[in-house]
C-alpha cells in the first residue's frame, strides 16, 4: 500500500507539473494575443492621429492663407492674429507630426519634405506679413511672382499631404486587416482556452474524486487499524508513546496510562509524572534509560519495575527507534509492554523445566529401583526407543543395540512371543494394549517374567504412538506362588478354625453346661450342708464357669464377625439402633438410662453387625457409668470428607458418615484410647467391672469390615465419645 501511495503522489506531481505546464503555455498565448490586440489597437489609433494631424496640418495651413489674403486685400491687421495663430498651430502639428511618424521612416521623410514646402511658402508670406509693408499686387512683379510660387507650394503642400494620407489609409487599411483578423482569433482563442482549461478541470475533478475516494477507502482502513491497534495494545498489554525531541514533548497512548493502573490521560505525560510510577530500585535505571535516549537517539530493549496505585508491582520492557521527517523533526517512537505475565511464564518454565530435569533423573533411578524400562512405538514410522533401564533389564548397556520389534523378539520365551504379537496388533488395530506377562532370557541365559502395560498417544500432529512399561516381575511372581501356597495353608488353618469354632461352640460348652448344671443342683439340695468353705468354693465355682460361657460366647461372636459375609446392602440406621435399645430394654430400663438419637441415614451394612456394633457400645456405656447417676448417652451424625477431618488420617475427597456415640460416663485417661479396642484388654478389674474385653475389639472389627475408622476421645469422670466414620 505503501508504493501504491508512492505511485500516485508521483503521478499527481506529473499531472500537476503538465496541467501548469499547459496553463502557462496558454497564458502565454493568451498574453501575447492580447498584446498583438493591444499593438494593433494602438497602431490603429496611431494611424487615425496621423491622419488627424495631417488634416489638422492643412487646416491650419488652409487658416494661415485665408488669414494672409485677408490681410493682403484688406490691409487689416487684423487678419495678422489668426495668421500667426495658425502659423503656431502649423509648427506645434509638424512637432507632433515627426513624433507620430518616428516609427515610419517613409512618413517621416514625407514630413521632412512638406516641413520644406511649407518653410518655403512661408518665407514667401513672411515678407509681407508686416502692417508697415505697403504692396500693391498688381503693380509689383515680385508680389506676383511670389504670390503665383506661393499657390503652387500650396498645391504641392495639398498633394503631399494627400500622399501621407494615402499612405497612412494604405496603414489603416493593412492594420485594420490585422486588428480584425486577431479579433476574430480572439473568440477561437478564447474558447479553446476555456475548453482546455475545462477537460484540465474535469480531469483534475475526475483524479480529485478519484483520489477522494482512495482517501476515504484509506481513511476506513486507518480506522480499522487504529481500532484494531488500539484493541491490540489492550490484548497484548503494551502502549506506545512518542518523544519530540525538537519541543521536547511526550505523549502517551491510551492503554499506557492503563498500564500503569489509571485512567487514560489523567495526567500530563513528562518525565516527573512517569517517575512516581518508577519502582524506588529502579529509578536510577530509568534515569540512565532516559539519558540513553537523548544520547544514541534510540532506545533498545530495556527492563524496569513499576508500582501501581493499588500497590501492584509490574515488570515492563521499552524500546523505541528515532524517526525523522521530512521535516526533519525528530521524534523517538516507543513501545513499552508489560511483560509480567510472561516473565512469571518464564520463571514457572524454568521452575517445570527444573522440576521436569529432576523428575527425568528421578524417573530413571525408579525404573533402576522398581525394575522396570519405558518404551515408545511410533506406528506411522514404527521407530522404537527404549529407555536405558529397558536394555538393563535384558542384561545389556544402554543404547546397545537398535531396539525393534525383531531384535526384542530374540529375548521373548519362544512359547510366549505369541503374546507380545497378538498384543501389538490389537494396539494397532483398537489403540489398547492389553497387560501381558511374558518370559524372557537374558544375555546371561537366565530366564525372568516380564509383565508389560500400555497407553496409546496421538500427538496434536496426529502421530499416534504407544507408550508402555515394562517391569521385572520375577520375585512378584515368585512371591505369587508363595502367596498361593500361605493362602492354602490359611484356608487349611481357616478350616481348622472353623472346625475349633464348632467344638467350642458344642463340645466345650457342653461339659461347662454340665458343671452350672450340677452347680445348681448342689445350690438347691445340699448347699446347706456345706461348710462355709465349701459354700465360698461352691460360689466361686459357679462364677468362673459364667465367665468361661461369656468368654466362650464373646470368642464366637469376635469369629463370627471376623467370617461374616460383607455383602454390604442399604440399611436404616434408625431401625438397627431401636432394635439395640429393644434387645437391652431390660438393662436400659433398670439403669434408668436417657437415650436420644438424631435422624439416621441410610447406609450400605450388614444389618446383624451394625446392630451388634449399636448393642455393645449402649452396653459399654451403661456398664462404665457412674454411680447414683443415671446414665445419658447420646447419637448423633454428620457427612465429611476425608480431608477436611482432623481424625481421619485418610487426606482424599472421600465422603464418610461421622458419627458420635456420647455419654457421661466414667471415662479413662486419653493415652488408653488405642489399647481399648485391643482384644481381652481391660482397663478395670475383673471385680470392678464384669467383662471379658472383647467387646471393643468386636467393635473396631466391624468397623473394618464396613471400610471405615473408629476412635474414642474421653476425660475422667467428664465421659466418653466414640467416633466412627462409614463411607458415604
Amino acid at each position: 500500500m505503501k508504493n501504491n501511495r508512492y505511485k500516485s503522489s508521483v503521478y499527481h506531481k506529473i499531472i500537476f507539473a503538465v496541467s501548469l505546464t499547459v496553463l502557462l503555455f496558454i497564458a502565454v498565448i493568451t498574453v501575447k494575443h492580447i498584446k498583438n490586440i493591444s499593438d494593433s489597437s494602438k497602431l490603429l489609433m496611431h494611424t487615425y492621429e496621423v491622419n488627424l494631424e495631417l488634416e489638422h496640418l492643412y487646416s491650419y495651413i488652409k487658416d494661415s492663407e485665408e488669414s494672409m489674403r485677408g490681410y493682403m486685400i484688406s490691409k487689416d491687421s487684423l487678419y495678422l492674429k489668426p495668421y500667426r495663430t495658425a502659423t503656431k498651430n502649423v509648427n506645434k502639428s509638424f512637432i507632433l507630426l515627426k513624433q507620430l511618424t518616428e516609427d515610419s521612416p517613409i512618413q517621416a521623410k514625407k514630413v521632412e519634405a512638406l516641413f520644406e514646402i511649407i518653410d518655403k511658402r512661408y518665407q514667401f508670406i513672411d515678407n509681407y506679413s508686416d502692417a508697415n509693408t505697403t504692396i500693391v499686387s498688381r503693380q509689383d512683379y515680385f508680389f506676383k511672382k511670389n504670390f503665383r510660387e506661393s499657390t503652387e507650394l500650396l498645391a504641392k503642400i495639398r498633394n503631399k499631404l494627400n500622399e501621407m494620407i494615402a499612405l497612412e489609409e494604405m496603414y489603416l487599411k493593412n492594420r485594420n486587416q490585422l486588428y480584425k483578423n486577431q479579433i476574430y482569433l480572439t473568440p477561437i482563442l478564447t474558447l479553446s482556452i476555456i475548453f482546455i482549461t475545462l477537460l484540465v478541470l474535469i480531469f483534475a475533478y475526475y483524479k480529485i474524486n478519484k483520489d477522494v475516494e482512495r482517501l476515504q477507502a484509506a481513511n476506513i482502513e486507518l480506522n480499522k487499524s487504529q481500532f484494531l491497534s488500539y484493541q491490540a495494545e489492550i490484548l497484548s498489554e503494551f502502549g506506545t508513546w512518542e518523544w519530540d525531541l525538537i519541543e521536547n514533548k511526550i505523549s502517551y497512548s491510551d492503554n499506557f496510562y492503563r498500564i500503569l493502573g489509571t485512567e487514560p490521560q489523567s495526567f500530563e505525560a513528562n518525565d516527573e509524572n512517569f517517575d512516581q510510577y518508577v519502582h524506588p530500585e529502579d529509578k536510577d535505571k530509568v534515569s540512565s534509560i532516559v539519558d540513553n535516549i537523548l544520547t544514541n537517539k534510540e532506545l533498545p530493549y530495556s527492563y524496569f519495575r513499576i508500582i501501581r496505585p493499588d500497590g501492584e508491582i509490574r515488570l515492563l520492557r521499552a524500546t523505541g527507534k528515532l524517526f525523522t521527517d521530512k521535516l526533519n523533526n525528530q521524534t523517538i517512537l516507543g513501545v513499552t509492554e508489560d511483560i509480567t505475565l510472561e516473565d512469571n511464564k518464564t520463571k514457572l518454565l524454568q521452575q517445570n523445566y527444573n522440576e521436569l530435569k529432576i523428575f527425568e533423573e528421578s524417573s530413571k533411578q525408579a525404573e533402576i529401583l522398581g525394575k522396570y524400562g519405558s518404551w515408545v512405538i511410533n506406528y506411522d514410522t514404527m521407530e522404537y526407543i527404549f529407555s536405558n533401564n529397558q536394555f538393563r533389564l535384558l542384561g545389556y548397556e544402554p543404547q546397545s543395540f537398535s531396539p525393534t520389534a525383531d531384535n526384542f523378539l530374540e529375548f521373548v520365551y519362544a512359547e510366549d512371543r505369541h503374546f507380545l504379537v497378538n498384543a501389538h496388533e490389537k494396539a494397532q488395530a483398537e489403540q489398547i494394549f492389553p497387560s501381558i506377562s511374558y518370559r524372557v532370557t537374558r544375555k546371561d541365559g537366565e530366564i525372568r517374567r516380564f509383565k508389560s502395560n500400555a497407553t496409546s498417544f496421538t500427538d496434536i500432529t496426529g502421530t499416534r504412538s504407544m507408550i508402555g512399561t515394562t517391569q521385572d516381575v520375577t520375585e512378584d511372581f515368585n512371591k505369587s506362588l508363595q502367596l498361593k501356597d500361605r493362602n492354602r495353608e490359611l484356608e487349611q488353618n481357616i478350616k481348622e478354625l472353623n472346625e475349633f469354632n464348632h467344638v467350642a461352640s458344642h463340645d466345650l460348652q457342653e461339659p461347662l453346661r454340665k458343671i452350672q448344671t450340677f452347680v445348681s443342683r448342689i445350690n438347691d439340695k445340699e448347699k446347706d450342708n456345706l461348710s462355709e468353705f465349701g459354700k465360698e468354693y461352691l460360689t466361686r465355682i459357679e462364677n468362673a464357669s459364667n465367665r468361661m460361657r461369656v468368654l466362650i460366647n464373646d470368642l464366637l461372636q469376635y469369629s463370627r464377625t471376623s467370617r461374616s459375609d460383607t455383602n454390604l446392602v442399604p440399611i436404616d440406621l434408625n431401625e438397627v439402633f431401636a432394635d439395640s435399645q429393644l434387645e437391652l430394654s431390660q438393662i436400659i430400663e433398670d439403669k434408668g438410662a436417657t437415650i436420644t438419637n438424631s435422624n439416621l441415614p441410610v447406609i450400605n451394612g450388614v444389618h446383624f453387625l451394625v446392630q451388634q456394633l449399636f448393642s455393645n457400645l449402649l452396653s459399654n456405656a451403661i456398664k462404665y457409668s457412674k454411680e447414683d447417676v443415671a446414665p445419658v448417652i447420646k447419637l448423633t451424625y454428620s457427612e465429611v470428607s476425608a480431608k477436611s477431618d482432623k481424625l481421619i488420617a485418610e487426606k482424599s475427597n472421600k465422603r464418610y458418615y461421622k458419627f458420635e456415640f456420647v455419654d457421661n460416663g466414667i471415662g479413662f485417661e486419653q493415652e488408653h484410647a488405642e489399647k481399648i479396642f485391643l482384644l481381652f484388654n481391660r482397663l478395670h478389674g475383673k471385680t470392678e467391672y464384669q467383662g471379658t474385653g472383647v467387646g471393643l475389639a468386636i467393635c473396631k472389627k466391624i468397623i473394618e469390615t464396613h471400610n471405615g475408622y473408629i476412635y474414642a476421645t474421653s476425660t475422667p469422670d467428664i465421659g466418653t465419645t466414640f467416633t466412627f466414620y462409614i463411607p458415604v
